[in-house]
């Protein structure tokens, strides 16, 4: 009997699915029998084949032409449960099927997943990348995806945050979207912070060097969300901000200035985004020497690292596609799969501030901890970075770019990707961008960090393509 496959990847003429034999992941290919073209047939072939996943390629015939209603030809012989695509209900995201007869017994059941109708936008050269990142996400995140990147991303945190219950952690008999100010305003930490963009004129001697290099943070949130305790139980408001410790979770009002400090947004970035701070970022700011000095606020008595378990999966998951190059070996499955991580992370921040009734958690206050952590983080690493000798030129988001003579990007910025443990940062120029007179001109005559990134982004790609 041949070993039992899971996942495969139907194109238009073959399949294409990975076995086990003698120890070692095998690819093989099964050429479409006649009777596949049609969906009875079909689905049947793919059961006989014992796969419990089907990825279906996007833009071909199947997947351009398949609609929901389609599945219906099949409704004699198998049960299925059609789920349509987020904004496109005439098209399947995934479909469930089982036979009628004796499945329920066996467990089993069959999954075909549309990437091109789902929400997964990764880039695909063939099928065999498919393949490649269905295969490495199974692998190194452990459960399959067979919804969109949102609903699957709130089974996640759902799933990973049962052991201590959530649903009893995050109540709170007050509305915690309306805390109110000693001037009785809202609190303005609880609005959708900014991403941090920040660029610098080229010094004299950087403008000699010769490449620029650009690093990516997998998610700042993530990381801090492994470590960053959260409020539980019901804040108290402290109106002097005497309750502030640095240790208790809490949301305090600040009047802070950089000082003497080199992170002065002028040198380097400013960790100063509004009066409202969390205790993570407050304790940052007097980290890298602002004076900071607590008006008000509000603490919780109580923490919990209820997000920890879910972090460190997810962390350890893209930890796994950055060190394990050796196995997970198809390049660009490798960066489809760390993007689909990061975005599983993007989601599941995002949940805890959106309101119950919408599906979220209803706790911006934990949103909020996890952005100040987030800011902590990158100043941390950018503290690393200064005592090195290195001083980035840009931040926007989660990336960095560095000048340098170097234009092996794993040694200019020593120890920032190939750190142990890993720092969250991989190279997103695989060969330096040559800092030509264009490139130079571009950061002279460029004030909206945004915009630089952007150019910059669109720059390495003309040159490398």
């Amino acid at each position: 009997m041949s070993p039992r496959t899971t996942i495969g990847v139907l194109t238009e003429s073959e399949l294409q699915l990975v076995e086990a034999v003698g120890g070692k992941r095998v690819l093989r290919s099964l050429l479409l029998p006649a009777g596949a073209s049609d969906l009875s047939g079909l689905v049947e072939f793919l059961w006989q084949a014992e796969l419990s996943e089907v990825w279906v390629l996007p833009e071909t015939p199947l997947s351009q032409s398949v609609t929901c209603t389609w599945f219906e030809q099949a409704h004699l012989h198998w049960t299925m449960v059609v789920r349509p695509a987020a904004g496109n209900p005439t098209r399947p995201g995934c479909v469930l099927l089982w036979p009628r007869e004796g499945s329920l017994r066996t467990g089993r059941q069959l999954a075909m997943i549309f990437p091109e109708y789902a929400g997964w936008d990764w880039v695909l050269s063939d099928a065999k990348s498919l393949l490649a990142t269905v295969t490495y996400l199974d692998q190194v995140v452990g459960r399959p995806l067979l919804d969109t990147p949102e609903l699957v991303a709130h089974q996640l945190l759902t799933e990973q945050t049962l052991d201590p219950p959530a649903m009893s952690l995050r109540s709170s008999s007050l509305d915690l979207y309306r805390l109110l100010d000693s001037d009785g305003k809202p609190l303005p930490i609880l609005e959708r912070a900014r991403d941090l963009l920040w660029r610098r004129p080229l010094t004299l001697q950087e403008q000699r060097e010769r490449y620029l290099h650009k690093y990516s943070h997998l998610s700042l949130a993530l990381e801090a969300a492994t470590s960053v305790a959260l409020g539980t139980g019901e804040p108290q408001h402290s109106p002097t901000g005497r309750a502030y410790d640095g240790r208790r979770p809490g949301l305090w009002r600040v009047e802070a200035e950089p000082a003497g400090s080199l992170f002065d947004g002028k040198r380097l970035p400013s960790c100063l985004e509004g009066e409202w701070m969390s205790t993570p970022q407050v304790q940052c700011c007097r980290t890298i020497g602002y004076q900071v000095h607590i008006r008000e606020g509000y603490a919780w008595s109580e923490a919990q690292s209820v997000l920890q378990r879910w972090a460190t999966t997810l962390w350890k998951a893209a930890e796994r596609l950055h060190t394990g190059t050796q196995l997970f070996r198809h390049a660009q499955a490798r960066t489809n799969a760390s993007c689909t991580i990061t975005r599983l992370a993007e989601h599941g921040v995002a949940i805890l501030a959106q309101e119950q009734a919408a599906g979220g958690w209803g706790r911006p206050d934990w949103w909020a901890c996890l952005v100040g952590g987030s800011r902590a983080t990158l100043f941390a690493q950018l503290v690393r970075l200064v005592r090195k000798g290195t001083m980035p030129v840009l931040l926007a988001g989660e990336a960095l770019w560095v000048v340098s003579n170097d234009p092996d990007p794993l040694t200019a910025v020593p120890g920032l990707v190939t750190a142990r443990p890993w720092q969250g940062y991989t190279v997103s120029y695989a060969d330096p961008l040559p800092l030509s007179g264009e490139v130079q001109a571009v950061f002279r005559v460029t004030e909206d960090a945004g915009y630089l990134a952007r150019r910059l982004d669109t720059l390495a790609r003309d040159v490398f393509p």
